[in-house]
């Protein structure tokens, strides 16, 4: 059995879920701690954030002090973000085959995005703008990052022809010809990337004892630095020195809504109870997000 700590992010204020948390939480793991923002609470296991969570990689960074320092895996999971009820502090790093190692649903490098990316620009350029922290003495230079990068097959290559197609469906389009072309007349046809970043959904992440202070270190400066917060979490991920597993390394795969609709009518089998919620879960699946608990009974 591996010692953990879970620990859950409140986007918003919503104290009055932590009991819903509790009851599906508390038999299955024995340390849990909840983030929440401008909490005046004096729940000792609920732990004050003051950070927009837009950039909730302040609340790592945050949260560390405060935090259990006698457990072997930390896991930060989002409020509405629910597990499997099947897996617990006995099974979930080996369901997550992250024996040793962290854990981010995916890692994809920015540099590979299309153009049309919705965070593209913002990503490759966020070194460009006038900070009011010293970043090049706090974070690893350059070369470092990308000898990093190199150790978990990430090979970095400059902008080019690669950027209209993007990752996933690897297809030329309009809309990304458009922003190509748009982009490149706005940067004077500049293909180099100061300070390249990796990506990935940040919702549910593991992090071993061992890197947890300089993952949360390098949380708190890209949070200085209003760094988008999925580049900002696997990013320090791979800067805390540790190994990195994903969802394609393991048998299990989350389960992510986008449309409300189509989570309200798969609640609607369990009539909206809690304590149904196991009944809706298949075998494989990691989790489902978003379940807004303030919803349900």
């Amino acid at each position: 059995m591996a010692n953990i700590c879970l620990s859950i992010v409140f986007n918003h204020k919503f104290e009055e879920n932590v009991p819903k948390l509790r009851k599906l939480y508390d038999h299955r793991f024995s340390t849990i701690r909840y983030l929440s923002p401008f909490s005046k609470s004096t729940d000792p296991d609920i732990i004050p954030i003051f950070e927009s969570s837009i950039h909730f990689q302040g609340y790592f960074a945050q949260a560390f002090a405060q935090l259990p320092k006698n457990c072997e895996y930390y896991i930060f999971c989002g409020d509405d973000l629910i597990l499997n009820p099947c897996l617990n502090e006995n099974n979930l790093i080996n369901a997550l085959n992250c024996n040793d190692s962290s854990y981010i649903k995916y890692l994809n490098p920015v540099w590979e995005h299309s153009f049309a990316w919705h965070k593209f620009e913002e990503c490759n350029h966020f070194t460009e703008n006038e900070y009011t922290i010293p970043y090049q003495n706090l974070l690893p230079s350059r070369n470092e990052l990308l000898k990093k990068y190199e150790n978990h097959g990430l090979n970095y290559r400059n902008l080019g022809f690669h950027n209209f197609k993007g990752i996933k469906e690897k297809k030329i389009t309009t809309n990304r010809i458009k922003s190509g072309v748009s982009y490149f007349i706005r940067n004077m046809n500049k293909c180099f990337i100061n300070y390249p970043l990796v990506e990935g959904y940040s919702d549910l992440i593991v992090v071993p004892q061992a890197h947890l202070e300089l993952f949360c270190h390098y949380c708190g400066i890209f949070a200085a630095m209003n760094l988008w917060v999925d580049s900002a979490v696997a990013t320090a991920l791979i800067l805390s020195g540790s190994e990195i597993r994903t969802e394609k390394d393991s048998n299990y795969s989350g389960t992510e809504y986008w449309n409300g609709e189509e989570i309200i009518n798969r609640l609607k089998t369990i009539n909206n109870k809690l304590d149904k919620i196991g009944e809706i879960f298949s075998k494989d699946e990691l989790y489902i997000h978003p379940i807004k608990l303030s919803s349900y009974n």
